[in-house]
């Protein structure tokens, strides 16, 4: 249902700001007509991205024995100005990050739980509240957009707990 809504979300996003450029170049008419109808195509485009079996194959991570994947969505890393594309997962003992193809700078990313400093959540674009900013213990920051950055940071917590009690 998140990927259903978030499309859509795109959808009107991407068709009230087409909408009104072509208000302002092409008049109201154009805007009436073409700003629906990008927001529409752009939000099923965008569905059927994040749902194809391709991107889903190319961000698949491989578990070693006795490792379980606790929580992974669809996740973009901010990296080198580029908002990177691809899946986020939560191990028992690591966070992964596993890029798609479709972006200029793939790659994978793995921050074990004992690296973690800090866990603070953010508004992207100042206004957009899915940030996750983890702050790790040699002064690096590794920034992520995702779902529920809410249920991320607790998870995360959760296995950071366990963590400094062993």
């Amino acid at each position: 249902m998140t990927k259903i809504r978030n499309s859509i979300w795109a959808g009107i996003f991407f068709g009230v700001f087409f909408g009104t450029v072509q208000g302002f170049t092409h008049g109201i008419n154009a805007a009436i007509i073409t700003g629906p109808l990008s927001g529409l195509l752009f939000g099923t485009l965008i569905h059927l991205f994040v749902n194809s079996k391709v991107v889903k194959r190319q961000t698949q991570i491989e578990t070693q024995d006795g490792e379980s994947i606790i929580h992974s969505g669809g996740a973009n890393h901010l990296k080198n100005s580029e908002s990177v594309g691809g899946k986020l997962y939560l191990l028992t003992d690591k966070l992964q990050f596993k890029s798609h193809s479709f972006n200029i700078q793939n790659h994978e990313l793995v921050i074990y739980i004992d690296q973690i400093k800090d866990i603070t959540l953010y508004n992207n674009l100042g206004i957009v509240p899915n940030g996750l900013a983890i702050s790790l213990k040699d002064g690096r920051q590794e920034k992520f957009v995702v779902n529920g950055r809410q249920l991320w940071k607790t998870e995360i917590e959760k296995l950071r707990a366990i963590e400094n009690k062993t």
